[in-house]
């Protein structure tokens, strides 16, 4: 059901009264409309006060009033006549609401004066209504679009995983949301992500779908299925202390570092999964820069290390900050566009795999 728009009440005068009768109405009850009605009290028609005040100057009789001063009958403009015409919808409604039964006049501060015009305002909430109904639809369908794809990598993991122990582990291990405090180099504890860590790999695997998707993996020194198996098992070994939402730490000290957990999963990858060598060199470096990699690190392996940290560190922004992340492929370069609430992780690089080339700025992130 609609509602019941609110308004002011247009009092009546009868079809017989005479205009000064008229006028005296619409000026104590101060309204510019009167409302027609016969002697059963039945509407025939209305009066506007413009029409009356036309008659009046145009009768002859009325010279000495129209040769008089307008500077008696002015009103003087007061505080409540400004009005912010770029303001928000709802200011402006409000405003119109306050002024009740007076003549919609308002000023600007640039000195612009109008009259606002109702069906204007109507036309704009309908817009920002149509505007709101159309953002409801489409994150509606983004909604669901990422429902899809976050059930479809769920069943995609429950069929890549011989032991369903994997899945159980991973689900154990919980991220943290936090604020970084610059002056004194700790963080505070704003939220506890449960499955934080599976959330982290599935969304891992959603950036390498999109990377497949513009062709990424056609390139000779990309194996796909020695990512997805580095994805799944790289942080199998991660071990986080119990920290509560309000909690002030220092994240060197409450924190391991991410060699520890990186090399305890490779043992995991190697020893108990018995995985590809190359799943397990990855795995075990995956916190080791490029500089910090051992000699005998095999060359053939450093594209996919690019790349590996490169979307390791994206989702810990999208796992634990809900970062909006673009990714390009061109060729080899894939070019690297994070928005994030907290602005210290915006980033806008060019990573090129096979030459250990990065431009552009922002900070990186880890998991």
């Amino acid at each position: 059901m609609m509602p019941v728009p609110r308004y002011n009440k247009v009092p009546s005068i009868k079809v017989g009264l005479s205009i000064e009768e008229a006028v005296k109405i619409m000026t104590s009850q101060q309204s510019f409309v009167l409302q027609v009605i016969n002697d059963k009290g039945e509407p025939v028609g209305w009066l506007n006060c413009l029409d009356i005040l036309k008659t009046i100057i145009e009768d002859s009789a009325v010279v000495k009033i129209k040769e008089k001063s307008i500077e008696k009958l002015i009103c003087p403009i007061n505080e409540e006549d400004y009005l912010n015409v770029l303001g928000e919808l709802s200011d402006i409604s409000r405003w119109a609401e306050k002024r009740g039964y007076r003549l919609p006049y308002f000023t600007t501060t640039e000195g612009n004066a109008g009259i606002l015009s109702v069906s204007g305002l109507l036309q704009e909430a309908l817009k920002e209504r149509d505007k709101e109904r159309e953002l409801r639809e489409e994150a509606q369908l983004h909604f669901e679009r990422l429902n899809y794809i976050h059930e479809e990598l769920e069943k995609a993991l429950a069929n890549l995983f011989i032991d369903p122990k994997v899945i159980v582990k991973l689900k154990s291990i919980v991220e943290y949301q936090d604020e970084y405090d610059l002056s004194t180099g700790k963080i505070k504890i704003t939220g506890v992500i449960k499955e934080g860590t599976y959330l982290h790999v599935v969304n891992m695997l959603r950036l390498l779908a999109e990377l497949w998707e513009q062709g990424l993996m056609e390139l000779g020194v990309i194996n796909k299925e020695t990512l997805v198996n580095a994805t799944i098992f790289h942080d199998l070994g991660k071990v986080q202390p119990p920290l509560k939402v309000g909690e002030v730490v220092d994240p060197k000290e409450a924190f391991e570092p991410g060699k520890y957990h990186a090399f305890r999963s490779a043992l995991i990858a190697k020893n108990v999964y018995h995985l590809d060598k190359n799943v397990v060199q990855l795995i075990k470096y995956h916190h080791h820069t490029e500089e910090e990699l051992p000699p005998d690190f095999p060359d053939g392996l450093l594209p996919m290390h690019r790349l590996f940290r490169l979307i390791d560190g994206l989702s810990a922004g999208i796992t634990r900050r809900g970062s909006k992340v673009n990714l390009t492929v061109k060729g080899t370069i894939v070019q690297v566009k994070e928005e994030s609430i907290h602005p210290d992780y915006n980033r806008c690089i060019e990573i090129d795999l096979c030459r250990e080339k990065v431009s552009g700025e922002g900070r990186e992130e880890t998991c």
